[in-house]
């Protein structure tokens, strides 16, 4: 290897996977150092998105339950049978079966999660990094409404590109909206939240914002208009995203699928399974781009997940893993092995990345005691 130059040396390493890279600090400085640093990250996670091979090499599924005190992950590779075993993490966090884990999302290789109600945390599993968030502290006290507001808080986890950094989007009470920052470390107010939850679920991370299915008006809370509203990261601002022109107004959820945004309306009553509608928006923010999908499989819930390769995708239907081929109209269950006891499973995608939940404090400090001095 010391023949090569530099510039191979670094092209060589981008491709291998995280686990390697990690065991290749100790071969050297020079590999140490390159490995190390901010920009080798930043290329490493670019060639997952560019290139699908090495994507496909790094994406896992990590799967945790209500009755489980641990995380475990399956490899997209062997997915390839239609029987997969689970492998458990080492994740430092849970100690008993007390600790219930919930994701919040995930984006470039970190995991956004929550233990318990305001302890929320960072977590790389590819190099086992944790970062606790700080608490949200807020005095609504004084406010003699906040008492009769018992929704959970609403969150969504993603990544400001204009800002390099990872944030958190929290909605409060139905009323108030703060943004936690990696990168400052720190939570500021955003504007006021005027729409009304009907659930909450995490929203969907795509183009910078991240999205949910809210109410909008002063409606009743079954007949407010449903509506797909958008948080940006880098505007701070909420925006709607047009909807398809002939969708029903049932219930409806969103999703994500190879990089478009997913629109999902559910029926009710005893045939609800016959009036399950799936749309793509095919480019994004462009109201004539949604298209419906046809499956060819009853449910009552579905969850786009990714594609597996170019002919399957990986959704969750009725809280099990169906891999659907949209060409043939074909489908095949996958079947988890190695989790015991397990109930309903919480699935989450995941990239394999360098990127560190630690490092961006570290830098803060660095500049603040350059400045110093």
């Amino acid at each position: 290897m010391q023949s090569l130059p530099l510039d191979v040396i670094i092209e060589i390493l981008l491709r291998l996977p995280v686990k390697s890279l990690c065991r290749f600090k100790c071969v050297c400085k020079l590999w140490q150092f390159l490995i190390s640093d901010p920009k080798f990250t930043r290329r490493h996670v670019s060639l997952t998105i560019v290139d699908k091979d090495i994507e496909h090499q790094r994406r896992k599924l990590i799967l945790n339950s209500c009755s489980l005190s641990s995380l475990y992950y399956v490899e997209y590779e062997a997915m390839a049978s239609n029987h997969v075993m689970a492998v458990e993490l080492d994740f430092p966090l849970v100690k008993s079966s007390l600790d219930k884990v919930k994701f919040l999302g995930s984006f470039n290789g970190l995991l956004c999660i929550s233990v318990e109600p305001e302890r929320m945390f960072l977590f790389n599993p590819a190099i086992k990094e944790l970062k606790r968030i700080p608490n949200l502290n807020i005095n609504i006290s004084s406010r003699p409404w906040y008492r009769l507001v018992s929704r959970a808080s609403i969150y969504g986890f993603g990544y400001d590109l204009s800002l390099d950094d990872y944030k958190l989007v929290k909605i409060v009470y139905e009323s108030f909206v703060y943004v936690y920052s990696l990168k400052t470390d720190t939570w500021r107010r955003a504007q006021n939240f005027s729409y009304h939850s009907f659930n909450s679920d995490h929203g969907v991370h795509l183009n910078g914002a991240v999205h949910w299915v809210f109410g909008r008006g002063k409606h009743s809370a079954e007949s407010r208009p449903r509506v797909i509203v958008a948080f940006d990261f880098a505007e701070g601002k909420f925006r709607e995203v047009p909807l398809p022109s002939d969708a029903p107004d049932s219930f409806t959820t969103v999703g994500a699928l190879g990089g478009c945004l997913c629109w999902l309306t559910v029926g009710t009553g005893t045939n609800a399974t016959k009036r399950c509608d799936f749309w793509v928006m095919k480019e994004y923010g462009v109201k004539e781009s949604w298209t419906k999908v046809v499956i060819n499989i009853p449910f009552l819930s579905l969850r786009p997940l990714s594609f597996l390769n170019i002919d399957e995708a990986l959704l969750e239907i009725d809280g099990k893993l169906v891999l659907y081929n949209p060409r043939e109209a074909k489908h095949r269950e996958l079947v988890i092995h190695g989790i015991q006891g397990r109930r309903k499973l919480e699935i989450e995608t995941y990239v394999e990345s360098l990127v560190s939940p630690c490092l961006w404090q570290w830098q803060l400090e660095e500049i603040c005691y350059s400045d110093e001095n």
